[in-house]
């Protein structure tokens, strides 16, 4: 379960958002809604002027990113140097988990990773397949992904696969878009217009 109730002002701009809901819920607006401002309070790399961030119904407001539970995934989430099969496995390394090679098999498999070579040799739609299994076999409370589906082929087959992947681990998902269309994959439907949020679906 993810649950916000935030405020955030900077500049010109005022974020406010509430949400309250688990499962796949896909969080739409236009260029500059506020859509990964929004986003980065969950993951905590913001701080909101008021209110709270709950994950798991644990309040994480004040905790540090790497205490929270979630992991925010953008088509720049990467560590460049690193070969294919470690990076998939850098999270979880990081975070002391056990990942056996079964699962590292069902998840290439599931998401069509069948390459090798540095990160920062492959295309962008190899990269964001590469990072969201990252994020994936590290067993987060949440993964947020910020436009991360944009460069991946058969996007739409990817989304629902991953998003099943997400609920057999238990593991809420959140994806920001331009396209309110989008929002038939998800469980949950959220719009920001001008930095406030409403629930749709």
């Amino acid at each position: 379960m993810l649950e916000v109730q935030a405020s955030l002002k900077r500049g010109l701009f005022t974020l406010k958002a509430e949400i309250k809901d688990s499962g796949f819920i896909c969080l739409s607006g236009l260029n500059g809604s506020g859509k990964s401002t929004l986003l980065n309070v969950i993951a905590g790399i913001l701080k909101p002027d008021e209110g709270f961030v709950k994950v798991d119904s644990k309040d994480v407001t004040k905790l540090p990113m790497e205490r929270r539970g979630v992991i925010l995934v953008s088509p720049d989430s990467l560590i460049p140097n690193l070969e294919v099969s470690r990076h998939l496995l850098w999270g979880a390394s990081a975070k002391k988990i056990q990942v056996d090679n079964e699962a590292v098999s069902r998840i290439k498999e599931n998401l069509g990773i069948s390459y090798q070579g540095r990160v920062d040799r492959l295309s962008l739609g190899m990269r964001e397949r590469v990072s969201l299994a990252t994020a994936l076999l590290s067993k987060p409370k949440a993964i947020l992904v910020d436009e991360a589906f944009s460069n991946i082929d058969h996007r739409e087959d990817f989304i629902c696969t991953f998003a099943s992947l997400c609920r057999t681990e238990s593991i809420d998902l959140m994806h920001t878009t331009q396209r309110a269309d989008d929002a038939v994959l998800a469980d949950h439907h959220y719009q920001l217009t001008a930095g406030v949020s409403s629930k749709v679906i």
